[in-house]
């Protein structure tokens, strides 16, 4: 087997190897977008929905 034998192969397979990384990769950024674009909604004071008021007189099921 001859250098330049060697050398195609060895490219063959780095550029196999890269057109099965992109995928990952994208929707490794994609996660990393998210988290940053969560933290930067929490540093600006988002929340959930506030809790819902309870009022003073609960009634219960079978009181008069």
């Amino acid at each position: 087997m001859t250098s330049n034998t060697r050398w195609t192969r060895v490219l063959a397979v780095c550029a196999c190897a890269s057109f099965a990384f992109q995928p990952w990769r994208k929707r490794h950024s994609e996660k990393q977008a998210h988290k940053a674009q969560l933290h930067e909604w929490e540093n600006e004071g988002g929340n959930l929905a506030p809790a819902p008021e309870v009022s003073p007189t609960v009634l219960t099921a079978g009181s008069p």
